[in-house]
């Protein structure tokens, strides 16, 4: 059975809507819409109880409105996963191009159910890659030390999606930033390589823009923070990883999914 497919596009993008649908059509692949979320629609009361004060401690600069509508576009199909009960399901936004190979990826990565969190299909190029596991003869399952994934594609459980629900509120980083923070989150982020979608040249209709935002009130305080936890983060990336590897592994071949006992 086929993972469901969700396509995440504004209502009124009528263009991108019709380039999805001929693009995962001719591959003879279901799909559905997902409304997406303009951040630049949502009342500033509602802005200021969705984002947390805590990003000026991180980034230096504020959550755009671009990046919040995305975070809850992403957010409405993992509380749809809770509530429908699916297990799996790949998430795709409306710049994805798809390429065949996909269509021999997708079940290899159904029958993966329960042992895996989060699987980009989408490869942010030039970082080194270290092989978890194959897929296919021609396909692997590899990770990185480094932020690789984005939110154009990607394979998450209904556990996974559940705990970045109850993490991305009050929202302190964008969502694919969010996704790539595994030694905060403990989820395991893998992806499939080579890459299997990849994006067009065209902006995102859900994408963050050109234009950042600025802190109307930085000090030396908050910039001292920021570097704290870049510092932190690091360390804990580099003390963590191997453990990160290693229960990837087990997770993909043991028996039982939660069996993490040979965790090193």
């Amino acid at each position: 059975m086929m993972l469901p497919i969700y396509v995440i596009a504004l209502k009124k993008s009528h263009e991108r809507r019709q380039i999805m649908t001929k693009r995962l059509e001719r591959l003879g692949l279901e799909f559905s819409f997902t409304d997406a979320v303009v951040g630049k629609d949502i009342h500033d009361t509602e802005k200021n109880r969705l984002c947390s004060q805590k990003r000026q401690r991180f980034l230096r600069f504020p959550l755009s409105n671009g990046a919040l509508g995305c975070l809850m576009s992403h957010r409405a199909i993992w509380q749809k996963m809770q509530e429908d009960r699916i297990d799996n399901a790949l998430i795709l936004e409306d710049d994805a191009v798809v390429a065949p190979e996909i269509l021999d990826v997708l079940p290899r990565l159904e029958k993966l159910k329960g042992h895996f969190d989060i699987i980009s299909l989408h490869d942010m190029k030039g970082l080194p890659l270290i092989d978890i596991a194959e897929v296919s003869g021609s396909h692997r399952l590899s990770t990185t030390r480094y932020n690789n994934i984005g939110a154009v594609s990607y394979v998450i459980s209904q556990k996974a999606a559940k705990h970045l629900l109850d993490l991305s509120l009050p929202a302190i980083f964008e969502v694919d930033v969010l996704m790539n923070r595994w030694w905060d989150h403990g989820l395991q982020t893998l992806l499939v390589t080579p890459q299997v979608v990849n994006e067009d040249d065209s902006p995102s209709t859900i994408g963050y823009g050109k234009a950042q935002p600025v802190w109307p009130d930085d000090t030396i305080i908050h910039k001292l923070n920021r570097r704290f936890n870049r510092a932190k983060d690091s360390i804990a990336k580099r003390r963590l990883f191997v453990k990160m590897m290693a229960t990837a592994k087990m997770r993909l071949k043991a028996a039982n999914p939660d069996d993490t006992s040979f965790n090193p």
